[in-house]
């Protein structure tokens, strides 16, 4: 299974992690980050009176390979 894992900064200076499964092929690195970036410009994710996604920091693919054992 693919999906992409971000990293973001809140207002506080913390970090914020968010991930989507599956996110499929073909988008350019400029999409994702745009996309990732919308994110900041909403202010849906709040705690604590901190907005958690603020600024984008890094993006990456994360692939995980299930073995079955039985």
């Amino acid at each position: 299974m693919k999906k992409i894992v971000s990293i973001f900064k809140t207002s506080g200076g913390r970090s914020q992690t968010w991930s989507y499964a599956d996110p499929g092929e073909g988008k350019s690195t400029e999409e994702i980050r745009g996309i990732l970036e919308r994110f900041t410009l909403l202010h849906l994710f709040e705690k604590d009176d901190e907005k958690l996604f603020n600024e984008v920091v890094s993006a990456k693919y994360v692939e995980t390979v299930e073995t079955i054992i039985f």
